[in-house]
């Protein structure tokens, strides 16, 4: 399957939708492509995986990722590799959305 990064919302199931963000997953076999569209001023609820990493790009926005310890600037074209067990959030403090894909291995939301 291809197609553009713009049209991921239309190639995947919409999994959350509320006042913080709007979540699109693409479940493969093995892995899962997630969007995430977190609204102005707004936070993921950060979360932790013992035994899934994950990787997350930046597509649009600036923002903050915070990876363990560590808060860390996040915005268009950045990269952030999620070690195992590391705590991480998201924060857009902008007016704008930040747009971020996460990458990792298939597991079940709760």
């Amino acid at each position: 399957m291809k197609f553009k990064l713009d049209d991921f919302s239309k190639n995947a199931q919409l999994v959350l939708d509320n006042e913080r963000y709007r979540v699109y997953d693409m479940k493969l076999e093995h892995l899962t492509v997630s969007v995430t569209e977190l609204h102005a001023g707004q936070e993921t609820r950060g979360h932790a995986h013992q035994e899934i990493e994950e990787v997350y790009f930046c597509k649009e926005g600036k923002g903050k990722i915070q990876v363990g310890e560590e808060t860390l600037s996040f915005e268009k074209g950045d990269v952030v590799t999620i070690p195992l067990g590391a705590f991480h959030k998201v924060s857009n403090p902008a007016k704008n959305e930040l747009v971020f894909l996460a990458v990792f291995e298939k597991y079940e939301r709760q």
